[in-house]
């Protein structure tokens, strides 16, 4: 199986990069953002039919909340108007799409997870371009979306994974919001679940994948890997994690709860969804 990997210098894309050389049957062609415009259509047709894939792998994105609202073009660019010529080079090689989105399509409003059935109401521009780019996917025959959150590993540059090296470097007590829950996502993980979507042969449709355990807060996240640091190393000296709920009021509006069901992604054969406390030990 053919498969074509775009944002491959990313955190989700350098860990695809990374398990597919043991995956049996896939032949990976990956490309960064310097080897490959996707904002380029005719770049973009040009490669694909190069490759002639079987899976189109995008993992490309603008993500910076904040930076969305003060240049909403930018983010529209990247997380949906350069989905029309992906999508144009795909039919062209009769591949299928999978397309990566965000739990910030929805409003936080729920008490209880969100399944796809959902309606969708994203509170910020970053969230408004990945619902517009999820419907140009899935108006596509061979579109499949799915929908991750705080996805962390040792090649993400986020705060989940920088935790570790904060607790240990800084100086002073380590302050953490308290208000958003959200679902931990190991990228491991992830990744395992967007191959087994290739090895089931899924052409079509819209899924959620997080980690499993009803999500948690950055706070408790960081308390998590406090933990597991002083049980690997007892004599560390951890500084102290302190609750802030500033609901971020200096940047974009951001969901209060926003935990995802992975139940129907669960279902596929060699699908698993391991509770989020289970990545942390590899990030330490």
């Amino acid at each position: 199986m053919k498969v074509v990997l775009t944002g491959a210098s990313g955190g989700v894309g350098s860990i695809v990069r990374k398990m597919a050389v043991d995956k049996a049957g896939i032949t990976l062609a990956a490309f960064s953002r310097e080897q490959l415009d996707i904002t380029d259509p005719h770049a973009l047709m040009s490669c694909f039919m190069h490759e002639k894939p079987d899976y189109v792998i995008n993992t490309a994105a603008f993500t910076h909340v904040d930076k969305a609202e003060e240049n909403p073009g930018a983010a529209y660019l990247l997380n949906a108007d350069c989905l029309e010529g992906m999508i144009k080079a795909c039919e062209k090689t009769r591949t299928v799409l999978i397309h990566l989105s965000t739990d910030y399509v929805f409003d936080g409003q729920k008490d209880n997870p969100y399944s796809e059935e959902d309606k969708t109401a994203p509170v910020n521009v970053y969230g408004v371009s990945k619902r517009a780019g999820e419907l140009k996917v899935l108006a596509y025959p061979g579109g499949v979306v799915v929908r991750t959150s705080w996805v962390y590993s040792r090649f993400s540059r986020n705060f989940l994974a920088a935790v570790p090296g904060l607790l240990r470097t800084q100086s002073g007590p380590l302050y953490v919001d308290a208000l958003q829950k959200n679902s931990p996502t190991y990228a491991p993980d992830l990744v395992n679940a967007l191959f087994s979507l290739m090895k089931n042969r899924v052409e079509s449709g819209l899924f959620h994948y997080t980690n499993s355990g009803g999500g948690c807060s950055r706070y408790v996240f960081a308390l998590k890997v406090r933990d597991m640091i002083l049980k690997m190393d007892p004599a560390f000296f951890p500084i102290p994690v302190l609750p802030v709920e500033t609901g971020y009021q200096n940047g974009a509006t951001r969901p209060v709860y926003t935990v995802m069901s992975s139940q129907k992604i669960s279902q596929l054969p060699g699908v698993r969804v391991p509770h989020w406390q289970e990545g942390i030990e590899h990030i330490i």
